[in-house]
């Protein structure tokens, strides 16, 4: 599977849509925050929603279906589901409130339950728990040359397993930085699109002394992003890090070490907003933290770079440049984490048929016209799908990850890993060593 998927790297890149490990945030995640009043469910009743004008769908039988795909504070969510239910008035759809960590747990539940959850978001280079399980429907069948047309040559192949297609690619997703110019002027600091670790922490140093406000940001949910990017990045072969991902390469590896207390030097130098109290920043902190002028450098998403821009021009701050993650590679492993959102259908839904229209639509050009609208990057053939800006790293994204060796190394790099390593440097190397033991 390994060495498949290491050559399909380059057709990935090509495509646009890479592997996102990102469980932590991926399109427009709101890392599992949400406010509690939008937990609740929301159910409509189709029936009322259809006009002449939109030319409901006639030839549709009635169904009731299930969907969990819609997050808070996306624009696009409620008129997908509006548009959809104009569509085809015959379908009674109860649309559940996305939070990431209760995703899995929810569509399990269901399925124990004889119940389906129809049609969920979730990350296409992430399917084996659903797969395993045999829980989520193969496409392939459905998956005909007129709809595969709107995707970007080699887009499916991420949500390929076993030449099996499960899970839908709808946007493109990979870790940059948002960048307040006016602050890298004053403090003497030139911006560069793309630069080293070492160019990085001098810029980081200059900052700090040249001027009262904090280099960077990066919320609790990211933190992580510092080491995932690092273990992709230090090795001088893809050979080295593809045996480092299986698990075949000691975490006290020098490399490793030397990696990891780099990242955590930019935390005991305070680097990081707001100080003490840096891995436990939420996303809307540092939002606020960036919008307010206190730091130069807001550690995002591609595709929330537009939404970045917005909210500093409101700010009166519109000198803003997105860059790339700072690099530690010194070889051939010039890569970044990254990947996809996407969706797939339970196995056990009632209503394939239904499901697969409402797929059809969620991937049509009209669905992804309005998520290129709301500023993501997306794995289809519309105008505006691959802003430049936002687009310039997605050949860079590496499909594979050690954190896919078990679900709990995936847990602990994601959430634990930058703090831990803070407080208590052996001890973390100590419990990384015991994950990747007990995985092999």
């Amino acid at each position: 599977v390994m060495r498949r998927q290491v050559k399909q790297m380059l057709s990935l890149a090509l495509a646009g849509c890479m592997v996102l490990g990102m469980t932590a945030c991926g399109s427009k995640s709101s890392t599992g925050t949400a406010a509690p009043e939008s937990k609740q469910d929301v159910t409509t009743e189709g029936s009322s929603a259809g006009t002449d004008a939109e030319k409901p769908d006639k030839t549709a039988e009635e169904a009731s279906l299930v969907m969990l795909i819609e997050e808070p504070n996306v624009n696009y969510y409620p008129v997908f589901l509006e548009n959809i239910r104009a569509k085809y008035p015959e379908y009674s759809i109860t649309s559940k409130t996305w939070d990431q960590s209760q995703v899995e747990k929810t569509v399990k539940t269901a399925f124990a339950g004889g119940e389906a959850v129809d049609i969920v978001k979730w990350f296409p280079n992430q399917m084996e728990t659903f797969i395993s399980s045999d829980m989520a429907l193969d496409l392939t069948p459905y998956m005909d040359d007129e709809w595969k047309s709107i995707f970007t040559e080699n887009a499916l192949d991420i949500g390929t397993y076993g030449g099996k297609l499960f899970c839908l690619p709808i946007t493109t997703v990979y870790p940059d930085i948002d960048v307040n110019v006016d602050i890298f002027e004053e403090a003497g600091v030139e911006v560069k699109e793309h630069w080293t670790w070492d160019e990085f922490v001098a810029a980081c140093e200059k900052i700090k002394q040249n001027t009262d406000v904090f280099p960077f940001a990066i919320c609790d949910t990211r933190v992580g992003w510092f080491q995932r990017n690092a273990f992709l990045q230090i090795w001088d072969t893809k050979e080295e890090l593809e045996a480092f991902n299986r698990g075949e390469i000691s975490f006290k590896d020098e490399r490793v070490v030397t990696a990891l207390d780099k990242i955590n030097d930019l935390f005991t130098k305070e680097y990081a907003y707001p100080g003490n109290g840096a891995f436990s920043q939420t996303k809307d902190q540092t939002k606020a933290a960036f919008s307010q002028g206190k730091i130069a450098m807001l550690f995002n998403v591609n595709n929330g770079g537009k939404t970045i821009r917005t909210v500093m021009e409101e700010a009166g701050r519109t000198n803003i440049r997105t860059i790339s993650w700072p690099t530690m590679a010194a070889g051939e492993c010039d890569y970044v984490l990254g990947g996809c959102d996407g969706y797939f259908i339970s196995s056990n839904t009632k209503n394939p048929e239904a499901s697969i229209n409402i797929l059809k639509y969620l991937t049509s050009k009209e669905a992804f016209e309005l998520q290129v609208d709301d500023g993501d990057v997306v794995p289809a053939n519309v105008e505006g799908g691959t802003d430049e800006e936002f687009a310039r790293d997605s050949s860079k994204v590496y499909p594979k990850e050690i954190m896919a060796i078990s679900a709990e190394m995936n847990d602990y790099i994601n959430y634990n890993i930058g703090a831990n390593y803070f407080y208590d440097k052996e001890g973390t190397l100590e419990e990384l060593e015991s994950l990747r033991t007990s995985a092999q």
